[in-house]
């Protein structure tokens, strides 16, 4: 009877004292991924943002409009229709139903933004943690602080590579995905504990929710099952119980999957900047690939330099002749056997692996192309594969095979503390190139110095630069620094459209060189006619040049290109009538225009005055009364229609004109 009261009583203790443990671990976790991002919190909204938030009808309507969010492509909010940028579209809708909900409560808001992700990202590590300390029960530390489930969150939380995720809002979709993605592995793992169903529909829960936030979650239809195989002695057939529920969500998330988007096995996109091997042999699009997969590994060990683009040609095609290709194949294929060898010793090792090999499967461009050579973010949710063996290196590996336990008590903690302050000073001044979008560009354009997306992106940011300063002197230098980016995007892809529109658009602010200008405009008509931006710009920096020959020259080349372009037709039509005087030149012109829109009354009524002035006073009637049937309380129609009539010797009809232009111009 005492005994068992001593018992009770410590095993009282020793509860309330892994309570005090554990409340300090949160703590210490909370407290670093603040520390390490709360710099984001006075941030802007940057790069994608635009697309999910920012810029998003979808999401703009708060509540109301998490029912289109539901039911359309990710990007159909931002564009407004439905328009495929990479192979198969993307259905991603939880993180946009969360800015839906930030914008209901607290509008347009990016600090509010910034600490949502931030605080997830902190509840991700407690999670990783949890998670950890039931599977590695048999790796316990008597020092909390230097457990490997500790360590691995440490490295978790300060590993710079996952700037992009938590900086960028928009990652939010990367982190909800882990998230989720962990809460299965998590409820699965409670199953096998408690034998409890409830665990299972909340494991069918958690990843539906992942998938419903990113795609990439279902690699953990793989994981979880591999990760109880691993960690437990359950057998296989009471493992593949677990795996029901997952295969049960994400069927169901693809099949609504489906019934939004259709089919999603689309070709690949035909643009340069959303297929990056497009150009690409087999063998080259494969050796490159390979060559990427290697630069995953160096940035997981030596996170310097980031960046957001790795868009083309940042990252050069090569082949298989090639050591950059043949290295990172050799590494992945030796570490793939190594880990399928290991299985059946369950080796830590060879789960951490595994756990990285398949979830960074599905995003490494060898299962289905992913839009661009690589990202820092495919590295989230993998990244903890890696942050687990550095962990049991420094704190099992290492102690194994040295016997200088003096040593080890202070070598593996140092390394630690070395790799932790290396870590967090890489995240805390990388998160500075997060703050908007001109800083953002402007900073990476120097580290992808060979994108052709950096440079354009540094370069339009510049424009606007320009545009916003008063000081002549600071504009212009902004100015020719775009131009020098602009011009390098279209060095290394010189059919990039949206870098000649914006090489355009800085000569217009820089110097007004109307020749560089049409130039790099023509260069988009001459591969895209109908480049819509091309010609509204054009009707734009015209508006202030009065010289009327130079307008006839551009457009008479621009009726080359297009001859079958109302707006095309009607200017020349203009400006041959209007300021030339020539007639017989502009009236071609306007029938064209009217051809192409015979529902614009603005043609009629033009054409009808120059009729009118060729003493043709009978055309003119019968276009300027189409002009009047098409908009009756046209008062400009109405004057000319009388005029014309009277020139007839009609004056009935041309008082009636008169009379009604008179009473039109009293009621207006």
């Amino acid at each position: 009877m005492i005994k068992t009261k001593i018992n009770i009583k410590t095993d009282s203790n020793q509860l309330i004292n892994k309570k005090k443990n554990n409340f300090t671990i949160y703590f210490i976790f909370f407290l670093l991924s603040f520390l390490l991002y709360g710099n984001t919190f006075t941030h802007d909204y940057a790069l994608d943002d635009a697309i999910v938030i920012a810029d998003n009808s979808f999401t703009q309507q708060g509540f109301d409009g998490i029912k289109d969010i539901l039911t359309h492509d990710s990007f159909t909010g931002f564009f407004g229709r439905e328009k495929k940028l990479v192979a198969g579209g993307r259905y991603r809708p939880l993180s946009l139903v969360s800015f839906a909900v930030e914008y209901q409560f607290f509008g347009k808001n990016p600090h509010v933004s910034h600490f949502i992700n931030v605080l997830l990202y902190a509840i991700i590590s407690v999670l990783i943690y949890i998670i950890l300390s039931n599977l590695l029960v048999k790796f316990k530390n008597n020092k909390w602080y230097f457990s490997i489930p500790f360590v691995v969150t440490l490295l978790f939380i300060a590993h710079p590579i996952h700037t992009e995720v938590v900086a960028n809002i928009k990652g939010r979709d990367e982190i909800m995905a882990l998230l989720f993605s962990l809460l299965a592995l998590y409820f699965t793992i409670k199953y096998f504990e408690h034998n409890k169903l409830r665990n299972l529909i909340y494991s069918f829960i958690s990843l539906f929710l992942a998938l419903m936030s990113k795609e990439n979650s279902i690699t953990f239809v793989l994981i979880i099952p591999l990760t109880i195989y691993f960690f437990s002695d359950k057998k296989i057939k009471n493992i593949f119980v677990s795996i029901i529920p997952l295969i049960l969500a994400s069927g169901f998330f693809l099949f609504i999957r489906y019934l939004v988007l259709g089919n999603s096995l689309t070709k690949a996109p035909t643009e340069l900047m959303n297929n990056p091997f497009l150009h690409a042999t087999f063998a080259e699009k494969y050796a490159t690939i390979s060559y990427t997969l290697g630069l995953y590994i160096k940035l997981l060990i030596f996170p310097h330099p980031l960046t957001f683009d790795y868009y083309p040609k940042q990252i050069p095609i090569i082949n298989w002749n090639n050591f950059r290709a043949i290295i990172p194949f050799v590494f992945y294929l030796f570490i793939l056997i190594y880990s399928l060898l290991k299985i059946k010793k369950k080796s830590i090792v060879a789960y951490s692996i595994l756990y990285f090999l398949i979830t960074f499967s599905i995003v490494s461009n060898i299962v289905f192309p992913v839009g661009t050579f690589m990202n820092e973010r495919f590295m989230f949710m993998s990244s903890i594969g890696f942050c687990l063996i550095m962990a049991y290196f420094l704190f099992y590996i290492v102690p194994k095979y040295i016997n200088n336990q003096k040593f080890i008590a202070k070598i593996s903690p140092l390394l630690l503390i070395l790799i932790l302050s290396l870590y967090s000073f890489k995240t805390i001044d990388r998160n500075r190139a997060w703050k908007n979008d001109f800083t953002l560009f402007t900073t990476d354009v120097k580290t992808s110095s060979n994108s052709a997306k950096s440079n354009c992106s540094a370069g339009g940011k510049l424009i606007e630069k320009a545009q916003k300063t008063t000081d002549k002197e600071k504009r212009n230098e902004y100015l020719k620094l775009s131009i020098k980016y602009l011009q390098k995007s279209i060095d290394i892809y010189p059919k990039y459209n949206d870098a000649l529109l914006l090489l355009g658009n800085a000569y217009f602010e820089y110097n007004k060189d109307y020749d560089k200008i049409i130039y790099y405009y023509k260069r988009i008509l001459n591969r895209n006619p109908n480049y819509e931006n091309v010609y509204s710009n054009i009707s734009l920096i015209f508006n202030n040049l009065d010289s009327v020959d130079y307008k006839i020259k551009v457009y008479e080349e621009l009726y080359k290109i297009n001859s079958n372009r109302y707006d095309i037709n009607y200017t020349l039509g203009l400006l041959y009538g209007r300021y030339k005087k020539n007639y017989l030149k502009a009236i071609p012109y306007f029938q064209q225009a009217i051809k192409k829109k015979p529902n614009n009354v603005q043609s009629y009524k033009d054409l009808g005055v120059i009729y009118g002035l060729l003493h043709e006073f009978k055309k003119s009637a019968e276009i300027l009364q189409t002009a009047s049937k098409l908009d009756k309380n046209d008062l400009q129609v109405l004057y000319n229609l009388g005029i014309t009539y009277r020139a007839l010797g009609d004056t009935e009809k041309a008082n009636k004109y008169f009379e009604q232009a008179k009473e039109f111009k009293k009621v207006k």
